[in-house]
């Protein structure tokens, strides 16, 4: 263990060469690695950054995600811990390691300068596994944490005293990301976790909840929640979202504090993964789009002179398919319409540009909760080579939802041809 401890290290994940500036782009914070003894967390942190830096230009969503948005990594917020937990794993170490009171640390994930201090959530004792520390945000680690998400979300979505107005909620404008992945059991927590009771601004911040129990299956254990399991006082998640304005999830991964290699490749990574890439997508206007219908698929095929666009769109799938839970008011919007783009993002779009179609329900009727649509572009006009086709869904409330997208490729035979038949 070096004086003073190992540094904490952060990837900042995006494209230089997008256009856009880094105070343009939306923002999402994940951490890992707070509790030493929960060894998988970091490891899926990890290979989030790997699948985004290796997607970029090969994967249409994460091209456009990372052109317009920032993703922070924290891999190992406990370094310290981890360095003891590692070379002594049965001791099952999970607090850092500041030496003064009974000397086995503090709980980081109690520390935080929200609701701190609550001993419903944590404990004072400092021999506990819950232990506060002396005083809210008194751990190097929570500091360091603290001030560098101070530096990404804006300071002027946060409230001037997070306690006293927490029952107010932050509105859908906010902006901003943040996940906690921690080991284990398979749930999804957001706030409240400081007590069993529903956050201001739950409407959103359950339908993410839900949406990522989509890809996951991950039971959720927020306020007011079948599957709320206990109190959590002065963590990162309540204050990022009480504190910072964002919004805050929490991820318990796994069935182990040291899960084995091969559950985590094969039952971990592949349910998680894609999660964390939804919310990515939702990063600039996370409590906006998670309400707006999702598009399932996108297929593509270039034929005589025209691309066939056909897609599905949902406003109920993702979010009511928890079974025991009842419909949330989210998911039972009938889909209004469905935008495609070709080769400019829906929120770049301006009036009068070309390459802008409103897609055409299969079934003639725009009366359900989720419906396919299609549409042809002609290819006359269009340079050979790769472009991008961006779909996005509306729902009667006039939410839109996330954007989804593809690369499709336009062979040199096919570019200059007649304008192909618009219709079905």
């Amino acid at each position: 263990l070096p004086p003073g401890g190992f540094d904490i290290y952060a990837f900042n994940v995006t494209s230089s060469n997008s256009v856009r500036k880094s105070s343009e782009k939306g923002k999402m914070l994940v951490t890992s690695g707070v509790h030493a003894r929960e060894w998988a967390p970091p490891e899926l942190n990890a290979q989030f950054v790997e699948t985004l830096v290796e997607g970029y230009n090969t994967n249409a969503d994460i091209t456009w995600i990372l052109d317009r948005t920032e993703i922070h990594a924290i891999l190992y917020v406990n370094p310290d811990g981890r360095y003891i937990s590692e070379k002594y794993p049965n001791s099952y170490w999970r607090k850092n390691l500041n030496p003064e009171g009974c000397g086995n640390g503090v709980d980081l994930n109690r520390n935080l300068d929200f609701i701190w201090g609550d001993r419903n959530g944590a404990s004072n004792d400092p021999c506990a596994n819950d232990y506060h520390g002396p005083s809210p945000n008194s751990e190097p680690e929570t500091q360091a944490v603290v001030e560098y998400a101070k530096k990404l979300f804006p300071e002027g979505q946060r409230k001037d005293n997070p306690e006293e107005e927490m029952n107010t909620a932050f509105g859908e404008d906010i902006t901003g990301v943040y996940i906690d992945i921690h080991a284990s059991g398979g749930f999804v927590y957001y706030p409240w976790g400081h007590r069993d009771a529903k956050s201001p601004d739950n409407e959103a911040l359950e339908a993410l909840g839900r949406k990522i129990n989509y890809f996951n299956g991950y039971k959720l254990w927020a306020g007011s929640q079948p599957d709320f399991m206990y109190e959590a006082s002065g963590d990162f998640s309540d204050y990022m979202y009480g504190a910072m304005g964002v919004a805050s999830f929490g991820y318990e991964i796994g069935d182990d504090f040291q899960q084995n290699c091969a559950g985590f490749e094969n039952e971990v990574v592949p349910i998680n993964l894609p999660s964390l890439i939804y919310a990515a997508k939702i990063a600039m206007k996370p409590y906006k789009e998670v309400k707006g219908p999702d598009v399932l698929d996108i297929n593509t095929r270039v034929l005589g002179g025209r691309v066939r666009v056909r897609a599905t769109a949902s406003d109920s799938k993702m979010v009511n398919t928890i079974k025991g839970f009842s419909d949330h008011s989210s998911g039972n919007q009938i889909i209004k319409a469905v935008q495609l783009y070709l080769d400019v993002h829906p929120d770049d779009y301006q009036e009068g540009d070309e390459y802008k179609w409103d897609m055409e329900v299969i079934d003639d009727n725009w009366d359900t909760t989720e419906e396919t649509v299609r549409f042809n572009i002609p290819t006359r006009g269009l340079s050979s080579g790769r472009h991008t086709v961006y779909v996005q869904a509306i729902d009667s409330r006039g939410y839109k939802g996330p954007v989804s997208s593809k690369f499709i490729d336009i062979p040199e035979q096919n570019s200059n041809l007649r304008r192909g038949f618009m219709g079905p």
